[in-house]
């Protein structure tokens, strides 16, 4: 074969190489684009998650639950809807890292304290999945030792004072519910606030304001109710009998003042650690074990502060307590 035929064969076979190799540009436009649509994937998820995180802030401020289709309505809008599990996780991270918090789903209600209306709704809407009360409450995750009143503060909503005082109160009815068997009727819990002498009023949520420094009692009840820290429940009976009225600790009670908080608010009430009252405690509450008749002392080894206060203080709920306002 002549060289020269040759070597114009050979140039064809490099110039058919190079056309398989290199991209046209449409291809080259088409990868652009689709790294273009990852970012801006990535940045959106990114912005709903902090949106996420806001709205729950906003939601703790008020004491209202975080609720699963407030999520989706104020947070994803309608084109997001399959994004909840990826912005939620997300919005859990960040809460813990950056707030030392998460949202803990609340408990869902308990079937005793549904109306005859609530029961056959919850018979019809039944499944074989495990019933989801699909909202949630900011807790805090901080560890024990930093959950006590010199670390946390309580929260300057209207007044520190006021959400003290509001604490201690939804704290002590909690209390006395759970240990009476998680049913009060209504004259106990009356007789049980005429010995604190807040049967007609309570401190107000601003305490220091002279003109109104106190809330009828009624008025604090009813925004514990709204708030899910208690439930009422009144059942009719017959014609010529009055009305049986008994209160239950509702969902966000369950949540933010559980067993552990309980008896530390016991301990304080009695003045410190006793080993009878942690037997009774830990039968009313189905407490841990807490080394009854041992020290207990600050661990050596980690330098974990695990001490308990000598005046048993119960440090604070739950509930997360940063400044807010």
């Amino acid at each position: 074969m002549p060289v020269q035929q040759r070597r114009r064969r050979q140039d064809d076979e490099d110039e058919d190489m190079q056309q398989q190799v290199l991209p046209s540009d449409d291809d080259a436009d088409y990868d652009g684009d689709a790294r273009m649509e990852d970012v801006g994937h990535r940045d959106e998820t990114s912005q709903l998650i902090k949106n996420l995180v806001r709205y729950a802030l906003a939601c703790e401020y008020s004491r209202t639950p975080i609720r699963r289709d407030g999520i989706r309505d104020k947070v994803l809008g309608p084109n997001n809807g399959r994004a909840f599990k990826k912005v939620f996780a997300g919005a859990q991270r960040q809460l813990r890292a950056t707030f030392g918090m998460e949202m803990v789903e609340l408990p869902t209600k308990d079937r005793n304290l549904m109306t005859a209306e609530q029961k056959r709704k919850a018979a019809k809407s039944q499944s074989q999945k495990e019933p989801s009360s699909n909202a949630y409450v900011l807790v805090s995750v901080l560890p024990e030792g930093y959950r006590t009143p010199a670390i946390i503060t309580p929260s300057k909503v209207q007044s520190a004072d006021g959400e003290a005082s509001y604490i201690a109160l939804y704290t002590m009815i909690i209390a006395i519910i759970t240990l009476s068997g998680g049913e009060l009727s209504d004259p106990r819990l009356r007789r049980h606030l005429t010995r604190l002498n807040a049967v007609e009023n309570m401190p107000g949520m601003n305490p220091n304001d002279e003109t109104s420094p106190n809330e009828k009692t009624e008025v604090v009840l009813q925004r514990m109710i709204k708030q899910g820290y208690l439930v009422k429940v009144t059942e009719s009976k017959s014609m010529g009998d009055d009305d049986s009225t008994t209160w239950h600790v509702g969902p966000r009670g369950k949540v933010e003042v559980g067993p552990e908080a309980i008896a530390a608010f016991v301990r304080t009430v009695y003045g410190g650690l006793n080993d009878e009252l942690e037997k009774k405690l830990q039968v009313s509450l189905k407490i841990k074990d807490r080394n009854l008749g041992v020290p207990e002392t600050v661990g050596e080894e980690t330098g974990e502060a695990d001490q308990v206060p000598p005046d048993g203080d119960p440090g604070s709920s739950n509930r997360r307590r940063g400044r807010r306002g």
